[in-house]
């Protein structure tokens, strides 16, 4: 996976780029990491939410003036259980999301 800008044919404009990120979402369950992906990716917000079974990828790809961002994202699960999985979604990311209730003092 790159996530050096590649030359890319434009539009007429002259090369675009395009740079590809691994994203990981990691907290505890139960704190909205779900919520907040499928408001990024699919601009949806679902007032209850299925918990997340060892975790989801999803992709969203945005536009920035000559430049395509690719990201890929992992929504791991918060549960216990599941925890012991989490470095094998997080290993090579070059970006994670801490998410976390600012209103349960144990998340904290």
């Amino acid at each position: 996976m790159a996530n050096r800008p590649t030359p890319r044919a434009g539009n007429g404009g002259g090369p675009s780029k395009t740079c590809q990120f691994k994203l990981v979402l990691l907290g505890e369950s139960a704190v909205g990491k779900s919520s907040l992906v499928l408001r990024f990716v699919k601009g949806q917000f679902h007032e209850y939410q299925e918990s997340t079974i060892g975790a989801a990828f999803l992709t969203q790809t945005i536009c920035l003036d000559d430049t395509t961002v690719k990201f890929e994202i992992w929504d791991t699960a918060g549960q216990e259980r599941y925890h012991s999985l989490a470095p094998m979604y997080y290993r090579g990311a070059q970006a994670a999301i801490v998410v976390y209730d600012i209103t349960n003092q144990v998340c904290i």
